[in-house]
């Protein structure tokens, strides 16, 4: 061993191009490399989509969440599943299980068991969309376009072209829409004319959708010039449809679809309303592909934008927002500020105690290990994150010991007038096997972390996988170079130094103290003992504490039955709420307005990064709360803080499970009394409160029978008259815009209800008054699920204390 020593101490040419070489291969890492925001975690969980336009929640619940969560039940592998069932859409959330060992075959399973499923209501057009979540899957940009001068269809249209040019810039996955209402031909028939004319609803929506075809019959059967025999009777243009004929005779008139309806251009309903620095427009949120450079794509969408905006649609304002590659910068820029203070701090110190020279080697040894970290990362594939680089600020000063210990055990044998190749021989092997039991202890304490599962597990493996690398290329460089190049360094040795004195003083101390070894060891098991005893009833544990925390969230709720309208009005007093709270740390604020009820508004407040903020989160969250009672139209409105970390709940998730409605109730109205009671909770909130209040049209199905009156007709009917019909469409570019048949006035009450005539089997107009009645019900909530039964979950959150 003292040979293979002698070796390396002799060989400066090969420590330097050990240095040199993993410094050059770590900056061509570094520069190759991807950035993301977090590492590539696959979270083992499925979503099930499924739009089922205007149906209620218990609609929602009967005729798509159960069969989907019938078939689900005979899929083995999976660990739970929970579903909300709300107005329109039906979500169902697969957690797979851990156990399994081919997680392909599982998802391929899933997808066959959604499948399988062909009873489906009608007026569900799009099949269940079943998607494998995963990290890659968050928006990194959002693009913000508005206009004073251009209307709304003009802006959709430049937004259509703005979003496909960005969709074709390299790295970018995805461009998705929001606040943006589809384009639909609107047919609203005048109800008095379909009556003077003895049309039904039924009639008229036949004739469209019969009418707007095309289909191939076959041949001509030439031998010499076959051509192909079609007819094409599609709509080229929106008011091709005003002449459709729906009713005629031999000798009589010939009524047309433009005798009894209007046909105009206009945009579906809108139903939520998203708004983004006070600002309403469109939004363009960017999903990059899986292996793409947050930074990069980021930068390439920018630059692509500039000149867009300038040249071709001067006329449109766009502002960005949750940039989420600020954060890797930001984080970037600290690893290398600390780095460089690092090295900074070594050359001073050890200058002061070594000498320079030795102090510019050792410094080396920080830029070897992490660059080194950086080019190992690339080879196993994984990439340059928020958790991979707080795991190189948390090795910075671990790295560095290392070689202090080698350099300064050099260091005194140099000062001792030896041989300068036999004095580092000498002090390497002096403190060695210290410095590799260090090594080993602390790369021990760090594999621990590989035994973390679940989601947590997947984001932090990477910690002890770049503490790992950096301790073995540490041990490399302070075993094959740092001796070669201190060894190479010529210092005369000094007879006294200034330090000498203090070393004196402390060896004299030191000589007393230990006289009194019992009583000192005594003392410190004290100072163990009190300190658990503080940690256990003083300390409180966080995961993750909110110090670093980016984003506040709100929700502001208003009673139920508030409009859209109104609650965005309301939403937009918040919104000044906000901006004039937080000031100048404000990012961005998003606010979201009837996502899931008309009467709830969600806000997404995000900050600028912590290094730069003046005033820090705990302090802006006090503030928020303390002027909530400003806005006096709100039922509720409540702030809380969006802890850093994966992605997880509320502080505090209750779920309770049961088939009876009535026992569920009373155990969720209890368990919110008990959080009540309980200082510190805050936030609390259920998922199963009622919506805005229902109409109900109570048919007798007796007197329809008599009547000869088909139920399927007066749903079409109500329907037509309250939400409208989508009957057919039109192929506008690489668009399908939907033609939609209304009944009568739009925004019409319940007072239409008195007045509609249905049309019965023997087409005689019959009113709806005489087989129905109304009345006034509560609305029903969301129905949520968690494997299989209806269930309630009670959330909430723990108050954060100020520091004193």
């Amino acid at each position: 061993m003292g040979n293979l020593f002698n070796f390396f101490v002799k060989q400066k040419k090969l420590a330097l191009i050990f240095t040199v070489s993993v410094i050059a291969v770590g900056l061509l890492a570094f520069n190759n490399i991807q950035r993301d925001q977090f590492p590539a975690v696959n979270f083992e969980l499925i979503t099930i989509t499924t739009s089922y336009p205007g149906a209620s929640p218990e609609d929602v619940e009967q005729n798509i969440t159960n069969p989907i969560e019938d078939e689900l039940s005979g899929v083995i592998g999976i660990e739970k599943f929970s579903s909300i069932s709300s107005q329109g859409f039906s979500v169902i959330l697969v957690t797979l299980s851990p156990d399994v060992d081919d997680v392909s075959a599982l998802k391929q399973d899933i997808q066959n068991a959604v499948d399988r499923i062909k009873s489906l209501p009608d007026e569900v057009i799009d099949l269940p969309k079943v998607v494998d979540m995963k990290s890659s899957l968050r928006s990194i940009l959002k693009i913000n376009i508005n206009s004073n001068t251009l209307s709304f269809t003009q802006l959709r249209h430049k937004i259509d072209a703005i979003s496909d040019e960005l969709a074709l810039v390299d790295g970018v996955s995805e461009v998705s829409k929001e606040g943006y209402l589809d384009r639909e031909i609107q047919i609203r028939i005048d109800t008095d004319k379909l009556y003077q004319y003895k049309l039904s609803l039924p009639q008229v929506i036949s004739a469209i959708q019969k009418r707007n075809q095309r289909y191939t019959v076959g041949s001509n059967n030439d031998m010499k010039n076959e051509k192909t025999i079609v007819v094409l009777a599609k709509f080229d243009q929106a008011q091709a449809a005003g002449d459709v004929i729906i009713k005629s005779s031999f000798d009589g008139p010939v009524v047309r679809l433009r005798d009894i309806a209007s046909i105009n251009d206009g945009n579906v309903e809108e139903r939520s309303i998203v708004r983004i620095n006070a600002t309403k427009g469109f939004i363009l949120k960017i999903r990059k592909q899986a292996h793409a450079d947050i930074i990069t794509t980021v930068d390439s969408i920018k630059k692509k934008l500039a000149p867009l905006q300038v040249e071709k649609y001067p006329q449109i304002q766009i502002f960005y927002s949750s940039d989420q590659s600020k954060y890797v910068r930001n984080r970037l820029k600290i690893v290398t500020n600390n780095g460089m203070i690092g090295l900074l701090l070594v050359l001073i110190v050890l200058g002061v105690f070594l000498s320079l020279k030795t102090a510019f080697w050792v410094a080396m040894s920080l830029p070897v290990s992490l660059l080194g970290s950086v080019a190992l990362l690339g080879v196993a594939g994984e990439t340059i994150n928020l958790i991979s680089l707080a795991a190189m600020i948390l090795v910075l000063g671990i790295v560095v010991d290392d070689s202090i210990i080698v350099a300064e055990s050099i260091h005194h044998y140099k000062q001792m007038g030896r041989d300068k190749y036999q004095s580092a021989v000498k002090g390497f092997k002096r403190v060695i096997m210290p410095v590799i039991v260090t090594i080993l202890t602390t790369v021990l304490a760090f594999s621990s972390m590989f035994l973390m599962e679940g989601t947590m597990g997947k984001f932090i493996y990477v910690i002890p996988l770049v503490v790992i690398f950096a301790l073995v290329l540490s041990f490399l460089e302070v075993t094959i170079a740092l001796p070669a190049h201190l060894a190479g360094l010529s210092e005369k040795p000094q007879k006294k130094h200034w330090f000498n004195a203090i070393e004196n003083w402390f060896e004299k101390a030191l000589k007393k103290i230990l006289k009194l070894r019992y009583l000192i060891v005594i003392g410190f098991l004290v100072l163990l003992g009190t300190s658990i005893f503080f940690a256990a009833t003083q300390m409180r544990f966080t995961l993750f504490p909110t110090i670093g925390a980016d984003v506040i969230t709100a929700k502001l709720k208003m009673p139920p039955g508030s409009s859209l309208q109104y609650t965005a009005s309301v939403s937009h007093k918040v919104e000044a709420l906000i901006q004039d709270v937080v000031g100048t740390d404000l990012d961005s604020l998003t606010n979201n307005v009837g996502q899931s009820f008309s009467h709830v508004a969600k806000f997404s407040i995000a900050l600028v990064p912590s290094s730069e903020r003046k005033v820090q989160v705990k302090a802006q969250l006090q503030r928020l709360k303390a002027r909530t009672t400003e806005i006096v139209e709100a039922e509720s409105l409540t702030f809380s803080v969006r802890r850093p970390g994966p992605p997880q709940g509320e502080d505090i998730e209750i779920q309770l499970v049961s088939g009876n409605d009535d026992q569920r109730q009373t155990a969720a109205n209890a368990l919110v009394e008990i959080l009540n009671q309980i200082k510190g909770v805050d936030n609390i909130d259920r998922d199963d409160e009622a919506s805005k209040s229902r109409i109900e049209v109570v048919l007798d199905f007796e007197k329809m029978a008599r009547l000869n009156v088909d139920f399927v007709t007066v749903n079409r009917y109500l329907k037509a008259t309250f939400g409208g019909i989508n009957v057919t469409n039109i192929r506008y570019g690489d668009t399908d815009v939907n033609f939609r048949i209304y009944l009568g006035k739009s925004k019409q009450s319940e007072a239409v209800i008195g007045k509609l005539k249905i049309s019965n089997r023997q087409s005689r107009l019959v009113p709806l008054k005489q087989f129905s009645s109304i009345r006034h019900i509560v609305g029903e909530p969301d129905f949520n699920h968690f494997n299989g039964q209806r269930s309630v979950k009670i959330s909430a959150s723990i108050m954060m204390k100020l520091p004193v």
